[in-house]
């Protein structure tokens, strides 16, 4: 008989944009903690995007960065770029380091998507196990745990922390050999390339989330659709 450890069957889930999501991004952070500083600053995000461009670690070819373990290392890029854009509108010096460090991930904006817990709940009574694969901030942990999701996963896997981005064929692997002798079998995502292509590298099956086809994986254009999938591969 398999030990319950050895027996535990692992869905993959990316986070912003499966499990929940902000409108805007951080660019939306960014021009609300601008706003927060000055009401002249609202209506600027379309101005500070293009400053973003390029400045997180997935947008970089090697999909790797040295700043595993060390939050502020990897925000460094990032804030500075903010910091450029915020002194381009014509932000105080000082003021613009200080509003860069305040739009840090935070609870605000952040919406779980409203079928979330349910399915994940529902999984979890059939027998599966939960993990979180994302590219995503350091802090991914603390605001998974704010917005009550924490509880539903064995463990989060952020790029931010681990070093390396999806579709890496090195992030997958840190996260399947860290579940076992628990079997990772599937990843979820709303991205074609870093959660579907990158998923299929290293032998996962795969759920496309959203609307429109992709020819190599199977797609749920809800969350609600993804338990009726598994059953129905799981019988086959």
């Amino acid at each position: 008989m398999l030990s319950p450890q050895l027996s535990k069957r692992y869905l993959l889930w990316d986070f912003d944009g499966t499990l929940a999501a902000r409108k805007g991004r951080y660019t939306s952070a960014l021009e609300a903690a601008a706003i927060a500083a000055g009401p002249a600053f609202a209506g600027t995000a379309d101005f500070i995007r293009p400053f973003l461009s390029g400045a997180f670690p997935w947008h970089g070819a090697k999909l790797a960065h040295p700043w595993a373990g060390n939050a502020d290392g990897w925000w460094s890029p990032i804030l500075a770029a903010a910091e450029t854009a915020l002194l381009t509108l014509g932000m105080e010096p000082r003021l613009a380091v200080s509003v860069s460090k305040r739009s840090r991930v935070d609870l605000a904006g952040w919406q779980v998507d409203t079928d979330a817990v349910e399915v994940l709940e529902h999984l979890s009574a059939l027998g599966w196990h939960h993990a979180a694969l994302s590219n995503f901030a350091p802090e991914l942990p603390l605001l998974m745990e704010g917005l009550g999701l924490t509880g539903h996963f064995d463990k989060v896997f952020c790029s931010g922390r681990i070093g390396v981005e999806k579709p890496s064929p090195a992030f997958f692997r840190y996260a399947i050999a860290s579940l076992a002798p628990g079997r990772a079998l599937w990843m979820i995502g709303d991205n074609p390339d870093a959660d579907i292509a990158g998923g299929q590298a290293v032998g996962l099956s795969t759920i496309l989330v959203g609307r429109g086809s992709h020819e190599v994986s199977l797609v749920a254009e809800t969350l609600s659709e993804i338990p009726e999938i598994l059953l129905k591969e799981h019988r086959q």
